[in-house]
């Protein structure tokens, strides 16, 4: 019988407010894994605390009001008929009035000019598309943390410009946490990072094994 392996090991690091932070890794690394633990998803040794609140199931329903998750398959976000029926759906399910969710995502499809995919049918759109409207749900929610699991992915250099932008200017989000492969494509956000190196977590601050890293540092900045 195959032996258990701890996804991560050794974990601990502290996001402070108005921080954006990348989370570099190869495949398998336990980029994923870390984000869903936080969401309290998937159980975890040791603790977890997000707004000085801990992440256990007493406090699940205040956790997913803080953090906001987006997946990185879109397909796993956007489940109803429409654009505009994903983007009301999270407001009215955390008790917003029909009003204020109309308000929340026409702000959030105006911010990423997608006003023009408010009523576009979701299989209907590119993956691009998707991508980006997948994002604009979670915004529409004014998340205080933000997680974002691979989020250029599909995402053309223009509109990958535009989502760099605007999320550097959303002032009501006050933490971004974004996964990024080990490959050629480029982190959103320039500091810190932290390496994910055979499941445990090198700082980007730390020197020691930089080496082990270096060719990451390389694709660093937009």
């Amino acid at each position: 019988m195959e032996k258990k392996k701890n996804a991560l090991n050794y974990v601990s690091f502290h996001i402070s407010k108005g921080e954006q932070v990348g989370l570099i890794g190869a495949n398998g690394a336990g980029k994923s894994t870390l984000m869903k633990a936080m969401l309290g998803l998937i159980p975890a040794k040791g603790k977890i605390t997000v707004d000085e609140t801990e992440v256990n199931q007493e406090n699940s329903s205040r956790i997913r009001q803080c953090l906001r998750y987006v997946f990185q398959d879109s397909d796993n976000q956007m489940f109803m008929p429409t654009v505009y029926e994903d983007m009301i759906f999270g407001p009215l399910n955390y008790g917003k009035s029909r009003k204020e969710a109309d308000q929340l995502a026409r702000e959030a499809l105006e911010e990423l000019d997608l006003i023009h995919l408010k009523d576009r049918q979701n299989y209907k759109m590119s993956g691009g598309e998707k991508r980006i409207a997948a994002i604009a749900t979670i915004l529409a929610m004014n998340p205080k943390v933000m997680l974002m699991d691979e989020p250029s992915t599909a995402l053309d250099p223009k509109n990958r410009r535009r989502l760099i932008r605007i999320l550097a200017e959303k002032s009501s989000v006050k933490c971004f946490v974004e996964i990024a492969t080990v490959c050629k494509r480029k982190c959103f956000f320039q500091q810190p990072w932290l390496f994910f190196i055979k499941s445990e977590i090198l700082k980007s601050d730390d020197l020691k094994n930089m080496s082990e890293c270096c060719f990451i540092v390389k694709n660093r900045g937009h």
